[in-house]
């Protein structure tokens, strides 16, 4: 079953009574990151509900965050470019 971009979406529920949060998701990127994860920390990232468009996923919630945006100089982002440009060409 296709989903639209927009029917692919990630819920993320947490509360401050528990540990954990849980983690919807009917993304295919997101299934397949989770998945690993999963099979990586089976003992971390539980599978907790499946169906044939989505996966519920139980996880600690200190390791869902939310950051401010990454800024960076002109100077960094010419260095991330050539470190980018090297890897290219050591992969070919």
């Amino acid at each position: 079953m296709n989903l639209t971009r927009y029917e692919q979406e990630v819920v993320i529920n947490l509360n401050a009574e528990e540990d954990t949060a849980t983690v919807y998701t009917a993304n295919p990127s997101w299934l397949r990151k989770m998945d690993v994860l999963a099979r990586e920390f089976p003992d971390i990232f539980r599978l907790i509900r499946q169906t044939e468009i989505s996966k519920t996923y139980e996880i600690p919630k200190r390791l869902v965050r939310i950051g401010k945006p990454r800024e960076i100089s002109p100077a960094q982002r010419s260095n991330l470019a050539n470190m980018r440009n090297a890897k290219r060409i050591a992969q070919n």
